[in-house]
């Protein structure tokens, strides 16, 4: 609980400071119920205890009070009541709208609804903490159905309908709000039905289904019928749904009680007030146990609590080294206009490298007592759904390459070659960045060339996609790529390997596949995005001649291995030939016979 600093309790029937002076000063005459007055006093009491020393501020989350929003985004923890309307006292509305606010800022949010009600398992708790997620969902277009299946499965139910009147009604009680936030929250750009069709909370729907006349029962038609009961459903709750896509929804009951709803800048529990103000920090942290969060989301959390708790002696040392200070400002001025974003993107870079390095030692301290905590093997706790090969292809990909960066193209640089429209092969960019800096050679070669820049592009080969596994168990030959590409990725050969054979032995050698071409305006991007102009050389009628391609950036290697594929190419480039001979003529007779 340590990154929490502030709290902000919302409850109308709470006392505030503003409603406290009111009604010394007979202003108003609020009447505070001697129980709420208590709870407030209790949480005050624990928030300014020893072991916490927490900010703590009272709002009655009236909407006439302009200051609600900007109070909100101000805290590290709100207590929130969720009856806030006197006049429809089992009305979560405004609670409700209070949590789409805060799922809506730039910070990431705890939140504990602190309501009236029973706390048991399927009672009042059970019903808001559904209420909630349902109200911080957004209507889901991948539970639509297609007019075809639609007809299909209105068919299949009128049918059962004949044996049984009252079936729809029954049908759409087995989904309650819990069963549409989980199936929702199924990833993916499309449902994956076979995994929804397994969640504990449509069993019982499964049950109702497999007691149906043989026509319904039979088991493709159970996931036609949960399919069409969902879109139903979201039908249903149409009003309660959130007019904005907060991200992806998240929530869960255990079977005491202890509950949680998560989406990617909030965190909710909801707690009964028949439980002590005091214990509040106890159930949120019994909370956040069950969502149980995977250990580098623990790890970034610490982070951010590490630089905000430290940042101002962080920033400190950062900035205590005057001389580079001068010298990345002098480089930052002195740079052409069209240089400017990229320096100051550089510097940026290195700020940031600087503050890690301010804050590594507390983060370091908290990474190992993680790690200790982990048994070998325990990551699939968090990951059972995703393929070892994948997660290999993943790791892959990371390590060797990473987003676009700059204005201009420099090393590392994956090119696609637009032909008339149609997407060509990719090239990756291998001459040294210092070549390709524009403007920074005005003389021989490159001044004739004007605004064109020459650069060096070795052919990259895509590889099949039942080819990966042979990539992968060869990836340290460090002759395989690994990018991410139209949100894909995808597998290329540095090489052009024979199609029997990816880095096993060959009848010779194969060596990059390179061409000399030439940037337009010295290489730099478009204003439209990592676009530029290449020329081509090729033979024509008129001898050389040149042709102008459109070409964008895809993908970049990281530096180092952008320098490897560099150093190969060098040596392929100074490569000399020999005159071996290879087995394919009988050497002359000896004269001597064969035993």
């Amino acid at each position: 609980m340590s990154p929490i600093r502030s709290v902000i309790v919302v409850d109308d029937e709470f006392p505030t400071l503003d409603g406290l002076l009111d009604k010394e000063r007979a202003m108003a005459n609020p009447d505070f119920n001697e129980n709420d007055t208590r709870r407030a006093r209790d949480i005050i009491r624990f928030c300014h205890a020893d072991e916490r020393n927490w900010m703590v501020e009272f709002h009655d989350g009236l909407p006439e009070k302009q200051t609600t929003t900007s109070h909100l985004t101000q805290a590290d923890l709100m207590i929130l009541d969720f009856h806030l309307d006197k006049e429809q006292p089992n009305d979560g509305t405004k609670a409700i709208n209070i949590l789409r606010e805060l799922a809506d800022n730039d910070y990431f949010n705890l939140v504990v609804v602190y309501t009236k009600g029973s706390d048991s398992v399927a009672g009042d708790i059970a019903r808001i903490v559904g209420e909630i997620a349902v109200g911080l969902c957004k209507s889901d277009e991948r539970v639509n159905l297609h007019p075809t299946a639609l007809a299909d499965v209105t068919k299949l139910v009128q049918q059962w309908e004949d044996d049984e009147p009252a079936i729809i009604e029954r049908l759409t009680t087995e989904v309650d709000d819990r069963a549409f936030v989980k199936t929702r929250g199924l990833q993916g750009k499309a449902i994956d039905w076979k995994a929804a069709c397994r969640l504990p909370e449509l069993q019982g729907l499964k049950t109702l289904v497999s007691a149906a006349p043989e026509a319904v029962s039979a088991s493709p038609k159970f996931k036609l019928i949960t399919k069409w009961v969902l879109y139903r459903k979201q039908l249903e709750l149409a009003r309660r749904l959130a007019m904005k896509d907060f991200g992806t929804v998240r929530m869960d009951l255990g079977e005491d009680g202890t509950n949680w709803i998560r989406t990617d800048r909030l965190f909710v529990t909801v707690v009964s007030k028949s439980k002590d103000a005091s214990s509040l920090p106890d159930h949120l942290v019994k909370a956040l146990e069950l969502w149980d969060p995977e250990p580098y989301r623990l790890l970034m959390a610490k982070m951010r609590a590490v630089l905000d708790k430290h940042g101002v002696l962080a920033e400190a040392e950062v900035l205590r080294n005057r001389h580079l200070q001068l010298g990345w400002l002098d480089d930052f001025l002195d740079a052409a206009a069209d240089q400017r974003p990229w320096k100051f993107h550089n510097a940026i870079k290195r700020h940031w490298e600087g503050l890690g390095d301010a804050i590594r030692a507390n983060v370091t301290e908290f990474g190992e007592r993680l790690g200790s905590r982990l048994l070998a093997g325990e990551a699939r706790r968090w990951y059972a759904s995703l393929e070892p090969t994948e997660v290999t292809v993943h790791l892959n990909r990371y390590e060797c390459s990473k987003e676009v960066e700059g204005s201009h193209l420099t090393t590392g640089h994956v090119l696609r070659i637009d032909n008339g429209g149609i997407s060509g092969p990719y090239w990756l960019c291998l001459s040294p960045a210092c070549d390709l800096e524009p403007g920074q050679k005005d003389s021989g070669w490159h001044k004739r060339l004007g605004e064109h820049i020459p650069f060096i592009a070795v052919e990259l080969f895509e590889l099949p996609a039942g080819r990966v596994e042979d990539a992968l168990a060869n990836a340290t030959s460090a002759n395989y790529l690994f990018l991410k590409i139209d949100e894909n990725i995808k597998h290329f050969s540095f090489l052009p390997l024979p199609l029997g054979s990816l880095g096993g032995s060959t009848d010779r050698t194969p060596n990059p596949k390179w061409e000399q071409m030439f940037a337009e305006k010295q290489g730099r991007f478009d204003d439209n995005g990592n676009r530029l102009q290449i020329a081509r050389a090729a033979g024509g009628t008129k001898g050389l001649e040149h042709t102008s391609y459109s070409a964008t950036v895809v993908a970049q290697l990281r530096y180092e291995y952008a320098l490897n594929l560099l150093q190969r190419l060098g040596a392929s480039l100074s490569r000399v030939g020999l005159d071996f001979v290879p087995m394919n003529r009988r050497p002359p007779d000896n004269g001597q016979a064969n035993p």
